[in-house]
This record gives C-alpha cells, structure tokens and sequence, in this order.
C-alpha cells in the first residue's frame, strides 16, 4: 500500500511539471495585428473618343481603423457623395467613379467630334499599394488626362496611412518648415531633382528652374501632403506647380532621421521613432 501511494504521489509531480503555464493578461496585449488584405477592383469603358481606365487596390480586411481611414480617403477620392454606394463596395466604387468620369469625357468629345487633331479623350486612374511597413502603409494615385488641347497631363500623390491608428500623414505633422535647415534639405532636394550629370548647381541656376518662387530660400511645400516610402519622406510637386511643364514632376526624398527634428510628436509616436537616435548621424 505504501509503495502504491508512493508512485502516485510520483505521478502527480510529474503531471504538474509537464502543465503549460497560463497566459497572463498582457499576453493577450501582444497579439499581432491583423494584415492588411488587398482586392483590386477595375472600371474600363470607351465610347467613340472618348475613354476611361480605373484600377483601384482596396482594402478587404485588416485592423478596422485602419481600412476605414484608406475607404474614406477612396471615397473622397471619387468624390463620393451620397451614400448610394457603401464604403465596403469596392467595385460600387469604382463603377460609381468611372460612370461619373465618362459622362465627362463624352461631353468633352462632343467638343471634338469634326476635329482630325484629337483623336482621343480620356481620363485614365490608378491607386495602388507602393510599399508597407510595420508602421505605415503608402498609396500612390497616378492620373493621366487629355481633355483635348496641346499635351495632356500626368498627375500623382502618395498617401500614408498609420498602421495602428489608419491615421493619415499630413503637411500638418509638420514643423518648423520655413526655418533655415529645413529650407537647406529643400533646396538640396530640388537641385539633385534638376542637376544633370552630377553637377552642383547654384541658387541663381535653381532659380532658374523654378516658377512662382520668388526667392529660392523660401520654397513653399508642395501642395499634396508629403508620403513616406521606406527610404524616408518625399515631396512631389505637380506640373507647373514650382516648374515648368518639360520637367515634369519635381520630387525628392528626405530620410526620416533627418526629418525627425521637424516631425510632431504624433508623427514621431506612430513611425515609433521615440527611442531612434538616427538623427543625430551625420
């Protein structure tokens, strides 16, 4: 009988020791987010000249804060303004988007039916995925359009979202952007933009380069918000907004330890670069 107590008494040790130990509650505090999911949806229709062209990467599932920021900004995109279409309906809309820009362009062809020149009108549209982080996640919307005339134009703007928040980055987490270093990383910025053959240019060449800029140590932000690619922040500005129509799209990268100084501290909490001491390097 001893000898029989003794061997349970042996099993329940070993039973207690083999248990695995119970999650505490900040365990359930590190679960992982959920990943964002894609679906692109497409609208394409011609009429005579007159032609559209919609490709869209909408979000299907992830953090729900952060999908409703990205549908919100699709919908405004749009110019959605009815709730005729749920923000959940991707192919809603995108057929809502394309109608609209279709009945456009076929009233601008009307202009140009008996016109040997134009041979096409036509508005064409991307949104797509163009890189994501643990942090952020960056769009860029692209457009080409011809409503007749001498060229057509290109367009583009990058959007940030914050991962945690679905939060949109904005010229307004910026700071201290009419002193003078950030105004140097400008010009730095512009010049490499305009600079052939690696050559330095001087304020008077840059000067040169740019309109409505009347001095070149006071160049006003771009008018889309700035975006941010896992090589820091960039500025891009649209035809003729600071230059002329033959260069393009003027555009450059910052790195984020180099912004860091002239972040607010929103911005600095959701790219988490609290504890980075990047920006004190050279």
């Amino acid at each position: 009988m001893k000898n029989i107590l003794i061997l349970m008494m042996g099993l329940l040790v070993v039973a207690s020791c083999s248990q695995k130990p119970k999650s505490s509650p900040d365990d359930d505090e590190e679960d992982e987010m959920e990943e964002l999911k894609l679906k692109t949806y497409t609208f394409s229709e011609k009429e005579g000249i007159a032609h559209v062209d919609l490709s869209m990467d909408f979000p299907v599932r992830g953090e729900q804060e952060l999908i409703d920021g990205i549908r919100q900004y699709i919908a405004d995109l749009v110019g959605l303004e009815s709730d005729e279409v749920e923000l959940s309906d991707g192919q809603g809309l995108v057929d809502y988007y394309g109608e609209a820009l279709m009945k456009e362009q076929k009233e601008l062809a009307a202009d140009y039916a008996n016109d040997d020149y134009v041979t096409e009108i036509y508005h064409n549209c991307t949104f797509a995925k163009l890189c994501e982080t643990d942090d952020f996640v960056t769009f860029k919307s692209e457009r080409e359009i011809y409503s007749g005339g001498v060229h057509g134009i290109n367009l583009f703007e990058g959007v940030t979202f914050f991962e945690d928040t679905g939060k949109r980055f904005t010229s307004s987490m910026l700071k201290n952007t009419d002193g003078a270093k950030f105004q140097q990383m400008m010009r730095d910025g512009l010049r490499k933009y305009f600079a052939t053959d690696g050559q330095t240019m001087t304020d008077q060449e840059l000067a040169e380069e740019l309109i409505n800029v009347e001095d070149v140590n006071h160049i006003p932000l771009p008018n889309s918000n700035p975006y941010i690619t896992k090589e820091g922040i960039e500025f891009t500005y649209q035809p003729y907004e600071i230059s002329y129509y033959a260069a393009g799209m003027p555009s450059f990268t910052i790195p984020l330890r180099k912004m860091k100084p002239f972040l607010s501290k929103s911005a600095i909490r959701e790219l988490d670069l609290d504890d980075d001491d990047r920006d004190d390097e050279d």
